[in-house]
């Protein structure tokens, strides 16, 4: 295992997919995970198939849509782990159909989710990172075709 001197990745999306796969990577390097989707049953699957010891991983339920409790987040991972090091944006969801057969709330809900999430998450966070004077983003979103619902 490769110590990162406990760095913490919060990763979005993460109970299942490419967010399930990126915390079986950095668990592998040896960072602390904040796991977040709103599936709390496979956020723990995914938390116990890391092999990470139950202090090293926080499963932080979340709705992405849910911007007023960004803050609140935020404040329960740094409580937790004290610092947040990496951000894995990548909860969200896609829409495959032409603009005619597509109904406006879908696009809607795309953007709400895929755009606006990405924005107040980030925001929540960067006063952190500021004070700290570092931190990474990352906005992981490669589309699996399902819808959110």
């Amino acid at each position: 295992m490769n110590i990162t001197n406990h760095k913490t990745v919060w990763i979005t999306g993460a109970s299942s997919g490419i967010g399930e796969a990126l915390a079986y990577q950095f668990a592998q390097k040896g960072y602390q995970l904040v796991l977040s989707a709103r599936r709390v049953a496979e956020l723990e699957r995914v938390a116990k198939a890391t092999g990470l010891p139950q202090e090293q991983v926080l499963v932080l339920p979340m709705d992405m849509l849910d911007f007023a409790s960004f803050p609140e987040k935020v404040n329960t991972v740094l409580t937790h782990f004290g610092s947040i090091d990496i951000l894995v944006q990548n909860a969200g969801i896609s829409h495959r159909s032409s603009v005619a057969e597509g109904s406006f709330s879908i696009y809607r809900q795309v953007m709400e989710l895929d755009f606006f999430s990405v924005v107040a998450l980030t925001k929540a966070i960067l006063p952190h990172w500021q004070e700290k004077q570092s931190g990474h983003l990352v906005k992981e979103q490669i589309s699996s075709g399902r819808n959110r619902r």
